[in-house]
């Protein structure tokens, strides 16, 4: 759906599942939303609850970015791995909706995106009565720790580049380059699944993280080898999955990004600091309203191979 308007579904959305890290089962309502309420997580578990229950998917609300994407509200009213399910409405183009969950974290489904798109698909898309709304970006805003590096650049279109290195043999340096569309998020980046490491796994459990972990909702890999019976949905669906993250992680912005955004060695932490960076700097960025084709379903391509 490519227009001026801003959008939500056309009907509820029930699902259920486990948690990658807390391994517990939710269910969730994704519950249509009016113009400018933006996305919403409630937490319908604590509607007793003398604390405050809604969480507004934003920047500012970000909690914690150790091994995924943690959202909270001033009463300490947490969710957590809404990364994926953020990237899916991000790659949809869905503006305002409500995401009723009765418990700590989104289910992880198969570990990437494509689950809530299908669902999305089913259940269909609408126009509202306001303009959409893009931040576009005016000037460079660069993050660097170590060897990693976030970049924001001017640019006409919505551009993602990211690259990976792990000294692992089925992973070793991976880039991709692509216009975000809803198109190439769909058809080439939303069934990127999420991959970790069989040796960190006890790490992890000690401090209460990938207790949901298994074969069926990540990639593990082994000192040599890839675990998963399946294989690889594609030989670079680990820097995919890299750039499926971002594509989540900015949507936090509130708004859909006209500039390229470029990854180097990137995950969520990065990802946080340089959209914090970004609003720092005011006159790096502007809010505009929507723009008639600015997205050519001629033009929608995914670029692999390409030097960040």
């Amino acid at each position: 759906m490519l227009n001026n308007f801003q959008t939500t579904i056309a009907n509820e959305i029930r699902f259920k599942g486990k948690g990658i890290h807390t391994g517990l089962e939710a269910n969730v309502i994704l519950k249509p939303s009016e113009s400018n309420t933006g996305i919403v997580f409630v937490r319908s578990d604590l509607s007793n609850s003398k604390k405050k229950n809604r969480i507004e998917a934003i920047a500012p609300n970000v909690s914690s970015t150790y091994f995924c994407t943690e959202l909270s509200n001033s009463d300490g009213v947490s969710v957590l791995t809404v990364e994926h399910l953020m990237a899916a409405l991000a790659g949809a183009r869905i503006d305002n909706i409500e995401v009723c969950i009765d418990g700590a974290e989104v289910p992880i489904m198969d570990g990437s995106s494509i689950k809530f798109i299908e669902l999305i698909d089913k259940t269909g898309i609408v126009n509202l009565d306001k303009q959409s709304k893009f931040i576009k970006i005016l000037k460079p805003i660069e993050i660097v720790k170590d060897e990693s590096v976030a970049r924001f650049m001017p640019s006409d279109k919505s551009i993602i580049e990211a690259e990976i290195n792990f000294e692992h043999k089925e992973i070793g340096r991976q880039n991709i380059a692509f216009e975000f569309t809803p198109k190439v998020f769909r058809d080439q980046i939303a069934s990127a699944r999420t991959f970790g490491f069989l040796s960190q796994a006890e790490k992890l459990n000690s401090v209460g993280y990938g207790l949901g972990v298994n074969l069926s909702n990540t990639i593990v890999l082994t000192e040599k080898n890839i675990m998963n019976y399946e294989g690889l949905n594609s030989k670079d669906e680990f820097v995919k999955h890299k750039a499926l993250d971002i594509c989540g992680d900015l949507m936090l912005s509130g708004y859909n990004i006209i500039g390229k955004y470029q990854s180097v060695r990137g995950g969520h932490c990065l990802n946080h600091k340089a959209l914090t960076s970004l609003f720092k700097e005011k006159d790096s960025w502007k809010i505009v309203d929507g723009i008639d084709n600015f997205f050519d379903m001629e033009t929608e391509k995914l670029i692999s191979n390409t030097k960040v």
